[in-house]
């Protein structure tokens, strides 16, 4: 949130000041009166600043957000369960039906055998409803609606061996 990012930046206020302050009162060796060479001096008050300069740059790590930081993001529990799905409903397996179409094979969840053997058929959503047209014994064309494997897959439903 906002305030933990206030105390970050304050705390490391803190810290450069205090680093800044050792840096400076580190004790300095005698030197020769002689030689006018501060190079180690210098050298020194560099390191200080860009010391100082890291500890007092932004934190590049986390992103911000115009209303602060994010600090309980959702994740999914799983990674292709819808948000509200907490636990699987099981569909009875022995309502897979192959169908034989003329634009190929296609496996369903029968709509009648759903009806019969599992509980919450009306509850089904109707988005993975689905009809197609087959040839029936006696050659006649007919239309076959059920459900796609797939697509109850993404919304929760799950096939199970016995039921």
């Amino acid at each position: 949130m906002i305030r933990n990012s206030m105390l970050s930046s304050f705390v490391k206020l803190i810290l450069s000041g205090v680093l800044a302050a050792t840096l400076t009162a580190m004790p300095v060796q005698a030197r020769d009166k002689t030689s006018g060479d501060d190079s180690a001096a210098i050298i020194a008050a560099l390191l200080g600043l860009v010391t100082l300069g890291v500890l007092l740059s932004g934190n590049d790590d986390e992103p911000s957000y115009p209303g602060g930081h994010i600090t309980n993001p959702y994740k999914p529990t799983h990674p292709h369960r819808p948000h509200g799905v907490t636990t699987f409903r099981k569909l009875p397996s022995n309502c897979l039906r192959e169908y034989r179409t003329q634009t190929g094979r296609k496996i369903m969840f029968g709509n009648k055998c759903l009806q019969k053997r599992f509980k919450y058929a009306h509850e089904l959503p109707r988005a993975c409803q689905n009809t197609v047209v087959v040839r029936n014994r006696k050659g006649v064309y007919v239309a076959r609606r059920g459900y796609v494997p797939a697509c109850l897959s993404k919304r929760g439903y799950r096939a199970t061996r016995r039921y």
